[in-house]
């Protein structure tokens, strides 16, 4: 199944369902026409979050690699270069968690313009960009105009971006780093600007997840519950206010125990579907989900359970219906299996027994072996006790 995630509206062309609802849509049968993610060496798989990013050593601060008006390749692989155009103000570059902001624009290889603004901010180190961007920002100085040639690796891969950028192409980039400034301490954020920043970046999360990037996907729905938490409250947010921001976090929990069962880190989701279960225990899409999480783990009869109670919640759920019948089948089929192995086990196959030309049953005539030598012993001490008059 192609799990649906929630969004505002839509996810491009993923039918979303209403909260505490599993989509008829939510089938596996476009399970195998996800593209196959190559790892990627920045990413630590296990965890879902970003390797700290790496940047060239630097002896002095006219390292030769970032010459001015010279094409340094950034990875040694040839997807990632940058070229100084102006130098920026020294010693300012930015570091992980604080927010840049940009003048960008791009241009493909046919010379199409793409990624054109004009003052955009992101948090370095977020995933709110494409990874070439992300690691090149980091070894700009505050002022730097630079140009960086992106190649698809770290910029859309083999999808594109779906509208004007095609699969597999390289990206040329003009950046001017305008400004850097330090992420907001999460206590001084009041509730709508934690709300505006929490489903954004649930929203990158979902970018990532329909991209097939389950991993990355993760990392920002982390960085979305950091944000999505009502234990900064204050006396001035109206009731209203707390329980959007409630619902949408365990929006998130529910779409990030879907990316991962992706990975199979089923541990970790069923933690996430738990979170929402114990403020909303009839959650369909969180029933759901456990059961599949659970029947992964080999818990079968738990998985048939949930999906029962799934399906008396929601009677017209398509998915929940087919799923239940499959699963109840493979009982059915491994219960015969099971009593099939115990009837080897124990010799109690019902094969019928040989017949005679008459059609009468053989009779094994046969002794044991054990039962002749006791007899024959028992005869021969009779007979030495009667002749010697032993008794």
């Amino acid at each position: 199944m192609e799990e649906s995630i929630e969004t505002k509206e839509t996810i491009q062309e993923e039918i979303v369902t209403p909260e505490g609802q599993v989509s008829a849509e939510d089938t596996e049968e476009h399970e195998d026409s996800q593209k196959i993610k190559v790892p990627d060496p920045s990413i630590d798989e296990e965890h879902g979050k970003m390797k700290p990013l790496e940047t060239p050593e630097k002896e002095n601060d006219e390292d030769t690699t970032l010459i001015e008006g010279a094409w340094a390749d950034i990875l040694g692989s040839g997807q990632l270069k940058k070229k100084t155009i102006k130098k920026g103000i020294p010693n300012t570059r930015p570091t992980t968690n604080e927010i840049c902001t940009i003048k960008i624009s791009g241009q493909l290889a046919d010379g199409k313009a793409v990624d054109i603004r004009e003052k955009f901010s992101f948090q370095l180190g977020d995933l709110e960009v494409i990874q070439g961007i992300d690691l090149i920002v980091a070894l700009m100085d505050c002022g730097e105009i630079s140009q960086i040639e992106v190649g698809p690796r770290f910029a859309y891969g083999s999808l594109g971006d779906g509208k004007d950028i095609p699969p597999e192409a390289t990206i040329l980039y003009t950046i001017e780093l305008l400004e850097v400034g330090k992420e907001t301490d999460l206590e001084l954020v009041n509730i709508n600007e934690r709300l505006r920043i929490g489903n954004a970046k649930r929203e990158r999360g979902n970018w990532w997840y329909s991209r097939g990037d389950f991993t990355s996907s993760i990392q920002c729905y982390r960085r979305a519950l950091d944000y999505l938490d009502t234990e900064n409250e204050t006396e001035t947010d109206s009731p209203d206010k707390l329980q959007e921001i409630l619902d949408d976090r365990l929006k998130v929990y529910n779409n990030m125990a879907a990316a991962q069962m992706k990975i199979e880190a089923y541990d970790a989701a069923l933690k996430s579907v738990d979170n929402v279960l114990r403020c909303q225990k009839d959650n369909v899409k969180a029933i759901y989900r456990k059961s599949k999480i659970v029947t992964a783990m080999g818990k079968m009869n738990e998985g048939i359970a949930l999906l029962e109670r799934a399906l008396h919640l929601d009677p017209s759920s398509k998915i929940v219906q087919q799923d239940l019948m499959r699963l109840q089948a493979k009982q059915k089929l491994e219960v015969q299996k099971e009593k099939s192995l115990y009837k080897k086990m124990f010799n109690l196959n019902s094969t019928p027994a040989p017949t005679t030309s008459q059609g009468k049953p053989k009779v094994k005539l046969t002794v044991p072996w054990t039962l002749m030598i006791g007899a024959v012993t028992a005869v021969v001490a009779s007979y030495v006790t009667y002749r010697f008059k032993l008794f």
